[in-house]
């Protein structure tokens, strides 16, 4: 069957289609391997695009889309040629999902019917891709969870907090950090926001409101701890702003009111850590100066360090040093880029990512000299990326958020000593759940692979054991997969997500099996570190 789509492919190689390319092996993993089609298209909120399709009798097509996170409400359909609407979306928010089985009487079987597919975004504008897989009536293992960690984080306000963050962040170039987390919510005209916050002497806070394209005036005024007037900013646009430097301690109101105009409106306090004349002096620089590193200034709320303790802890408990925070108080927009140059080596070292707020999905890039070393493209709001310079080196961390904006950390960890290069240190991390487990290892096997090459091996498993296969690439590898096949060549098993190392189990009850291992280097070429392990149910 050919296309069922006018045009085919999902476009460039974004953040979306990384995106659909995990729900894709998704999909072969549960049975659905036979891909007939995938198109990228753009919607406009409120509005849908009809697309004529023809399906085979008596066989099953499930349609999936994923949206890039500007339509967060997508709806997909489809209509028989009597313009009657036979199978409704089954997902709701940024991705949909339409199976249908079409049946037919029996001098027609073979044969096409015609359809039409309708994808309309109730929420949004933007790019969606789409897929279409073909299956026999009864075939896969079902749809729950199919978009766990795939959809990208509903975000209500994203407009206004990525305006909040902008300034956020030219404001951290002078050192102020946020007294908390930002105030938003949805206004009509003539409503309020409002905060109330401590504020001390001998430093500096700036208050600032954003609002979204439906607010075209917001009037923003701050009240000292008696309720009198102190500062205010009526100058007509919707990004106010008041700078202050108290002369009394006190819990000072900031009110941000909607005087013309309807929709989303953040309010947010930040607070330099200097000193009014030294506040004043780098300002006068032209805002160059501190780092903001956390120190005499206020905590955010959802503090990123706190998040990396878990992920800290884990390697320390594996025997890794202790961490060195190299950016304690970051902070990203989605769609942003914030670099960090490191000096490091000799050794092996991990350098974790972890954003504050489990909404941000943080990706990781590593760099020397202008070539790529290691990536973490997970969606996850954690993140980590692995070197072993042989001697002392300078390289670059890339940080990239996509979701919500928000604080990030990042740290290194020195890995063991007996750690010497990059393949066993992804191996360490691709084998450390098995092992507490209580799996055993076996002897190592270290495979040469071009890109889209496979090394493929027969394995057996004895009743009541349980066997795991392990792989990990050298840093030309930037992912690697692994899969478990039946006789028959059904799918029994598989690790194919986006890093350069990966695992995978399966056991035997009542009787031995055999089983067919398969490990493809997906992107990059190199050696790969294969690794058996042995365990009991």
């Amino acid at each position: 069957m050919a296309s069922p789509f006018p045009t085919d492919g999902t476009g460039p190689l974004d953040a979306l289609t990384r995106r659909f390319g995990r729900l894709r092996e998704r999909m072969r993993g549960r049975g659905y391997d036979d891909e007939i089609g995938a198109t990228r298209i753009f919607l406009l909120e409120g509005e849908g695009v009809a697309l004529p399709i023809d399906l085979d009798a008596g066989r099953c097509t499930t349609f999936v889309g994923l949206s890039g996170g500007r339509v967060r409400e997508l709806s997909i359909s489809v209509f028989d040629g009597e313009g009657i609407e036979v199978v409704a979306a089954a997902v709701m928010g940024e991705g949909g999902l339409a199976h249908i089985c079409p049946q037919a009487p029996p001098r027609r079987a073979g044969e096409t019917i015609p359809h039409h597919l309708v994808v309309r975004s109730l929420e949004g504008s933007g790019a969606v891709v789409l897929g279409a897989f073909r299956t026999i009536p009864g075939a896969g293992e079902g749809f729950e969870g199919l978009f766990d960690g795939v959809l990208a984080p509903q975000v209500p306000f994203r407009d206004v907090e990525e305006r909040l963050a902008e300034r956020r962040t030219v404001l951290r170039e002078r050192g102020f950090l946020p007294l908390g987390e930002p105030r938003l919510e949805r206004v009509a005209e003539g409503d309020e926001v409002k905060v109330s916050v401590q504020l001390e002497p001998g430093r500096c806070y700036v208050a600032m409101a954003r609002g979204d394209e439906g607010l075209r005036d917001v009037d923003l005024t701050l009240f000292d701890p008696a309720g009198a007037e102190v500062a205010r900013n009526l100058e007509g646009d919707a990004e106010p702003e008041v700078e202050l430097c108290p002369e009394t301690s006190g819990r000072y109101g900031v009110s941000a009111r909607a005087f013309e105009g309807a929709g989303a409106l953040g309010l947010l306090v930040v607070g330099g850590p200097a000193p009014i004349e030294e506040a004043h002096a780098i300002e006068a620089e032209g805002g160059e100066g501190l780092e903001g590193t956390g120190e005499g200034g206020a905590v955010p709320e959802g503090e990123p360090v706190a998040a990396l303790s878990a992920s800290v802890a884990a390697l320390e408990a594996r025997g890794y040093g202790a961490p060195s925070f190299i950016v304690p108080d970051g902070w990203v927009a989605p769609g942003e880029v914030r670099n960090h140059d490191l000096v490091l080596g000799p050794g092996c070292f991990v350098v974790l990512g972890a954003a504050g707020r489990s909404e941000t999905d943080l990706d990781l890039y590593l760099s020397r000299d202008g070539v790529a070393i290691d990536r973490d493209t997970s969606v996850a709001p954690t993140a980590r990326v692995r070197l072993c310079p042989r001697e002392t080196t300078t390289v670059r961390v890339t940080v990239k958020a996509y979701g919500r904006a928000g604080p990030y950390a990042l740290a290194t960890q020195r890995a063991p000593a007996e750690t010497v290069d990059v393949r066993a240190l992804r191996l360490e991390e691709a084998t450390a759940a098995l092992r507490d487990r209580g799996f055993e290892s076996a002897p190592l096997e270290v495979l040469h692979l071009e890109e889209g090459t496979a090394h493929r091996a027969r394995l057996t498993i004895g009743v009541g054991r349980c066997v795991a296969v392990a792989v990990a690439g050298e840093e030309g590898v930037a992912d690697v997969d692994v899969l478990l096949r039946d006789q028959e060549g059904r799918l029994l098993a598989s690790s194919s997500g986006p890093e350069a190392y990966a695992a995978v189990t399966r056991c035997a009850e009542d009787v031995p099996i055999e089983v067919d291992l398969e490990v493809v280097a997906y992107r990059g070429n190199g050696a790969v570190t294969l690794q058996r392990l042995d365990g009991s149910q």
